[in-house]
């Protein structure tokens, strides 16, 4: 069997120096970045699964909803994330959220454009991050989809807008 060690950034096999270096996993990046419209697009003809597994090689092995699965067989979508975290409700509080349009998750929404998709995490799974005026609202803004751990409303409604939900 070959024998393999670490000399100095170079490899050792069978005693012969290789200039292949070892590779280490990545720890991602160190802060932002710009993904370009033409990456997105060579990204979005990839596999979920190739994409899942590049995140883990670039050291972004929790980088993705576990479970989610999209509404319609032939909802596929690819964007830069726009995040919005639910809480959960707090009756204190709750008379200083916003009413409507002008609630924080609608301000999220008008953040998202073309080439976004727009990630919702919400309280729990059985919680709904929204129906169809809501998502009627993305479709308009034409993102790039939705993704959430959470559960949403008026499914046939969402599949007849033809607008990606996973």
């Amino acid at each position: 069997a070959a024998a393999f060690r670490r000399a100095g950034g170079t490899t050792l096999r069978n005693g012969s120096l290789s200039s292949i270096p070892l590779r280490t996993m990545a720890t991602g990046p160190a802060s932002g970045g710009e993904i370009s419209d033409e990456l997105l697009s060579r990204l979005g003809s990839l596999s979920t699964q190739a994409l899942v597994d590049g995140l883990w090689v670039m050291g972004w092995p929790s980088a993705q909803i576990d479970n989610a699965r999209p509404l319609h067989p032939s909802h596929k979508c690819v964007g830069r994330a726009v995040t919005l975290n639910f809480v959960p409700a707090r009756p204190d509080i709750a008379a200083d959220k916003p009413p409507g349009g002008e609630s924080p998750e609608y301000e999220a929404f008008e953040k998202c454009g073309p080439n976004e998709v727009l990630v919702m995490s919400s309280t729990g799974p059985q919680e709904s991050v929204g129906g169809d005026i809501k998502f009627l609202r993305l479709k308009q803004l034409n993102i790039g989809g939705l993704v959430t751990d959470g559960s949403v409303r008026d499914t046939d409604e969402i599949i007849n807008y033809g607008f990606p939900c996973f």
